[in-house]
C-alpha cells in the first residue's frame, strides 16, 4: 500500500483519467478519442485503482464506468441497419470527418502511408481483412459494418456483364 500522500496523488491521477475518458474536449482534445486510446486509458486507470486498493475495491464502480463508456461509444459510433449502406470509401470519409481525423492522422495511426489512405478514400483501393480490423478499432465501428461497406464498394464498381 502506498503512503497517504502518494495515495492522494494516485487518486488524483485516477480522477483525471476518468475525466479525460469522459470529456476529452476539457483537455483540448477531439470530442471523440480513438477506441484504442480509450481502452488504454481505461485499463491504465483500472490497473492503478487495483494497485491502490490491493484488489479490494468495489468492481461495481469500474464496471459501471466501463458499461457507460461502452454504451456511449456504441451509441455514437455504430451504424444502424436503418442507415443506407455506403461504400467503404464514403464511410471512411464520413467517420474521419466525424472524428476530425486527417488522412495523415489515419496513416500514422495505422502505420501506413498517406498515399494508401488517400487511395482508400477515393475508392481506388479496398482494405485487407487485417486493415478492416484496424480501421474498426480506429473508427469505433464494427468490423462487420466495414466488411459490408467494402462489399458494397466492390459491387458498385464491378463491371456489368
Amino acid at each position: 500500500m502506498l503512503p497517504p500522500a502518494k495515495t492522494s496523488q494516485a487518486n488524483e491521477i485516477c480522477e483525471r483519467l476518468e475525466e479525460l475518458i469522459r470529456d476529452p474536449k476539457s483537455f483540448g482534445l477531439r470530442e471523440y478519442l480513438p477506441r484504442r486510446v480509450l481502452d488504454l486509458l481505461a485499463s491504465t486507470r483500472n490497473m492503478l485503482m487495483e494497485y491502490l486498493y490491493d484488489g479490494r475495491m468495489s468492481r461495481a464502480v469500474d464496471n459501471d464506468l466501463a458499461a457507460g463508456l461502452s454504451q456511449d461509444a456504441d451509441a455514437k459510433h455504430c451504424f444502424s441497419n436503418e442507415q443506407k449502406i455506403r461504400p467503404f470509401n464514403l464511410l471512411l470519409c464520413h467517420r474521419m470527418e466525424q472524428l476530425s481525423l486527417s488522412s495523415h492522422d489515419v496513416a500514422v495511426s495505422l502505420g501506413s502511408t498517406f498515399q494508401y489512405v488517400s487511395d482508400l478514400r477515393t475508392g481506388v483501393k479496398t482494405p485487407t481483412e487485417q486493415r478492416i480490423a484496424e480501421f474498426a478499432l480506429l473508427l469505433g465501428v464494427t468490423q462487420e459494418s466495414l466488411r459490408v461497406a467494402v462489399k458494397e464498394q466492390v459491387n458498385a464498381v464491378a463491371p456489368v456483364v
